[in-house]
């Protein structure tokens, strides 16, 4: 049933999705940084104990890779903080969009925050072994974490597309499909995210041990990194993609 706009107050409605939604991004957007870093700081710590000398050279380490860790989360911050303080559309579509967003930077963060607090782990891990090739495994470290957050970069342009999307008071009721198109949207990029955050950061970690191993190897071991880490997050790239057809129809 068609009802014109104006018949229903959506301000209040749509308000309490813009909130729900701030709360569904940065809830989930803040376990994967949370995890992550608490894992690095974990193996940074252990290595202290096993190489007291190294401990300023494994705490700044170990600050690197939180702070790329917690990337995902900062950018589930900035989402929440829009989702809260742009300006509601009076209209049932909207709530879709909104909590589209919510979900798509949500899940999205999570795989992301996780994979590059392993990597970081697993550099300090190796620097506490070897502290000689603490240059060669902090520069391994941070390309591996480029890639294990890219997911949550896809994530967060899908968020932002969805929060700020135009032209939903050109409905005058209810379109089930819309709604349904920009929720859908946003659980696939945030869900998609999830595994290829987490596989990219597996494979960061095994080339941070493996150059802390054999450091003279670091380039071929790097090379391999960014082959693997890149095919393992192609399925972020294909719910990106997909993310976006869908936004088509709103």
């Amino acid at each position: 049933m068609e009802m014109m706009a104006g018949s229903l107050d959506w301000a209040s409605p749509m308000a309490a999705a813009q909130y729900v939604a701030a709360g569904i991004a940065m809830g989930f957007g803040a376990i994967g940084a949370g995890v992550g870093e608490g894992y690095n700081a974990a193996e940074a710590v252990d290595s202290i104990a096993r190489q007291p000398a190294a401990a300023g050279e494994l705490t700044r380490a170990m600050l690197v890779g939180q702070a790329i860790a917690e990337t995902s989360g900062i950018f589930a911050l900035v989402v929440a903080f829009i989702l809260m303080f742009i300006g509601p559309q009076p209209c049932m579509e909207a709530m879709g969009a909104y909590l589209g967003a919510g979900l798509a930077m949500g899940l999205g963060a999570v795989g992301s925050g996780i994979g590059a607090g392993i990597a970081g782990a697993r550099a300090a891990a190796g620097i506490g072994r070897n502290p000689h090739s603490r240059g060669s495994v902090t520069l391994t470290m941070l390309l591996g974490q480029a890639l294990a957050t890219s997911p949550s970069v896809f994530a967060l342009v899908v968020a932002v597309i969805l929060a700020f999307a135009q032209g939903f008071q050109r409905y005058l009721g209810s379109d089930i499909a819309v709604t349904v198109a920009a929720l859908s949207a946003g659980l696939c990029v945030g869900a998609g995210a999830i595994g290829p955050g987490y596989g990219a950061g597996l494979a960061a970690a095994g080339a941070c041990d493996g150059v802390s191993r054999r450091p003279e190897a670091s380039m071929n071991i790097t090379r391999v990194m960014l082959v693997g880490g890149a095919v393992s997050q192609s399925t972020s790239i294909y719910a990106f993609v997909i993310a976006l057809i869908l936004i088509i129809f709103i």
